[in-house]
């Protein structure tokens, strides 16, 4: 099979149509798309999914609903119809296989699967195809079983190490979907059908045992456990559904729990920008009184120069009462002192007696002094009350109003623009949260925590029936060997049949086996040439398989290798997937989705070289840190026959464009 062109519309962060053209010649048949991550490489490979089988998978492999698939700002616009279409050719001739999603024109706003009518059309050859043979005349070539071995992705190769840990419930369910792909359940189901009639024909057995003399204790016997083997049939059909409902529930809260940290980074991001935002409202509020403050003592501006000229007149007035009253304090003391030498007639200095002419110079002294008191005690200023005044105009003339009025003003602008800018993130963010609250959060670990321990009781209650149900099946068989030997003619015939659905069922048990041997030998030699091409460890011998399809690297001393790197994982579940894709199927197209995440550069390139050359087209999905600073892809340039790349517009609308 070889792709031709896949056209999307509307699907997923595809907003109106995308065409993504496959290179044709088989000497440059490789395509490679580069996007950044949650940009809509993994939508690509859905695109191509959801063509061929309706559907399109999450994380854990878990189906997208229908309802969520259609592009968001497409929506929005009230266009929900989506469409994937695939042209491709197959056994000589050419397909166009288009599936198309259209909203029930008495639904408003779908919000289920079932609010979508879902068309198929296929044509061959330019003829259409009557829709009841298009899902068989799909499977001719592209049968879903097989699907995830030509399209798969980076979470897929690392579930394949899961197929290394005995009694992984993940690997056990990639073991059941290998051996679906290999054929393994035709095999199966035919042992489940024996095992039904094989039933059937004991019961019947039963029947006629409990009329034979001799045999009533062991048909007794027999008819008992056989009840109660139904019983614990029955009883463990319910414990593991309900096993996987358990299962299907905690590997959702798991996903919802392991986006749980943005979530918290996204509410305390809110509750921080709420707290700014009424700080903001508050700062604002504040400054708006301060304005109205200000302009109610604007009239300040109009009698500031009056008020300039009085402040002068008291400042010269403080000075001049200042000064007098030092002169006062100067003559008071030379008056003081004076009448106190004229009292004593002695002079001070020398201690002699004043004679006359000394104390009538004392006497003119203290006259004139005493004068010039008198003289300033009618021009006395208050000092007090002019600095008190010269305090009351400074209060008048603070900072201009104006001055202040424009900051108020410049202030009050940048506090609008950033309440703005609050204000839409806070919106984007309710949005974004859509009313998951830290209480929400906790409520689904809360139940996370007690699926675990639901799924451990059920584990635990599924081991104890099962082993009930070999000990009942074992005495059911016990009893029926001893009413066949003991079997008389009118037995015969229902023994007849129990021991023929018994044998026949054992041909097919170990038939199962049988072909489970090969089918591992067979992909074990697959994958083990691919390792051996793509590893640069030259030293190891190649691969073991186990009884999960799990592979082992073998080491130069014959032993297995207890640890290895993450990025020699990665090769082994390539390896594996391409030992699985020539076991099952003829080659055809190889589509992968960010498979180079964890590989060095040698690996890189010697997986490059290999894989064109096992697939009909090799598709890669990457990131530029997949690819981005070494010459990885140079190494097969001349394969590359197309490159795209995926542009974003908005968050949820990406367009893809062809760079060569």
């Amino acid at each position: 099979m070889k792709l031709i062109r896949l056209t999307l519309r509307n699907f997923m962060p595809y907003k109106g149509n995308l065409i993504l053209e496959f290179p044709q010649d088989l000497s440059r048949n490789t395509l490679l798309v580069l996007g950044d991550n949650m940009r809509g490489k993994t939508s690509l490979l859905n695109g191509i999914r959801w063509a061929f089988y309706g559907k399109a998978q999450g994380r854990h492999l878990r189906s997208i609903p229908l309802h969520q698939m259609p592009n968001r700002e497409a929506v929005l616009e009230g266009d929900w119809t989506m469409e994937a279409r695939i042209e491709f050719e197959a056994a000589g001739s050419r397909y166009d296989l288009r599936r198309e999603a259209q909203k029930r024109p008495y639904v408003a706003h779908p919000s289920r699967p079932e609010d979508f009518q879902v068309l198929t059309y296929l044509y061959k050859n330019g003829a259409a195809l009557d829709a009841s043979s298009i899902e068989a005349e799909i499977n001719r070539f592209a049968p879903e079983q097989v699907s995830r071995f030509f399209l798969f992705d980076g979470e897929l190769l690392q579930e394949y190490e899961e197929l290394l840990i005995e009694g992984s419930d993940q690997g056990k369910r990639i073991k059941e979907a290998i051996e679906q792909a290999l054929g393994v359940p035709a095999l199966t189901n035919c042992r489940e059908d024996l095992s039904v009639l094989l039933k059937r024909a004991q019961k019947e057995q039963l029947k006629e045992a409990v009329s034979v003399k001799g045999l009533e204790a062991a048909a007794e016997s027999c008819a008992k456990w056989s009840a109660k083997r139904d019983e614990i049939e029955t009883d463990l059909a319910k414990l593991k559904a309900m096993q996987l409902d358990l299962k299907s529930e905690r590997q959702q809260l798991e996903d919802e729990i392991a986006a749980s940290e943005s979530i918290y980074k996204q509410r305390l991001e809110l509750d921080t920008k709420v707290a700014r935002e009424s700080e903001i409202q508050k700062e604002q509020k504040a400054k708006m009184e301060q304005r109205m403050t200000l302009l109610s003592e604007a009239w300040r501006e109009l009698i500031k120069p009056k008020i300039l000229e009085k402040k002068t007149t008291l400042q010269r007035e403080l000075d001049e009462a200042i000064a007098a009253s030092a002169q006062r304090s100067k003559l008071q003391y030379k008056i003081e002192h004076l009448r106190e030498h004229l009292a004593s007639k002695v002079c001070p200095t020398c201690g002699q007696t004043i004679n006359l002419d000394m104390g009538q110079f004392q006497r003119q002294q203290l006259q004139e002094a005493e004068a010039e008191m008198d003289s300033m005690q009618g021009t006395r200023l208050d000092a007090s009350s002019l600095s008190q005044g010269i305090k009351t105009l400074d209060a008048v003339l603070v900072r201009p109003v104006k001055d202040r009025l424009i900051d108020l003003d410049r202030d009050l602008e940048i506090l609008e623009v950033d309440l703005s800018k609050i204000a839409t993130r806070i919106d984007e963010l309710n949005e974004e949260l859509n009313g998951q609250g830290s209480d929400e959060i906790l409520r689904k670990k809360s139940r996370f925590n007690q699926a675990l321990k639901d799924e451990e009781r059920l584990k635990v209650s599924i081991e104890g029936r099962e082993k009930e149900f070999v000990r009942a099946n074992v005495e059911v068989q016990t009893q029926t060997l001893r009413m066949n030997s003991t079997a008389t003619s009118a037995m015969t015939r229902a023994t007849n049949r129990t021991s023929f659905f018994k044998n026949m069922h054992d041909i097919f048990e170990s038939s199962v086996d049988n072909l489970r041997s090969t089918l591992r030998s067979t992909v074990e030699k697959n994958a083990t040439e691919a390792f051996l091409a793509m590893s640069t460890q030259k030293a190891y011998l190649g691969l073991s398989i186990n009884a999960n399809y799990g592979l082992s690297i073998i080491g130069s001393d014959g032993q297995s290798v207890p640890l290895r790197s993450a990025g020699a994982e990665q090769i082994v579940a390539l390896s594996l997937i391409d030992g699985l894709s020539r076991a099952g199927r003829t080659a055809g197209p190889v589509v992968m989705d960010t498979p180079f995440g964890r590989l060095d550069t040698k690996h890189r390139r010697n997986i490059l070289r290999y894989l064109p050359d096992a697939a009909s087209q090799l598709v890669l999905f990457v990131h530029d840190g997949e690819i981005g600073g070494d010459a990885s892809f140079d190494a097969i340039a001349h394969r590359i026959g197309a490159r795209y790349e995926i542009k974003e517009v908005t968050q949820s609308h990406s367009v893809l464009e062809k760079v060569s």
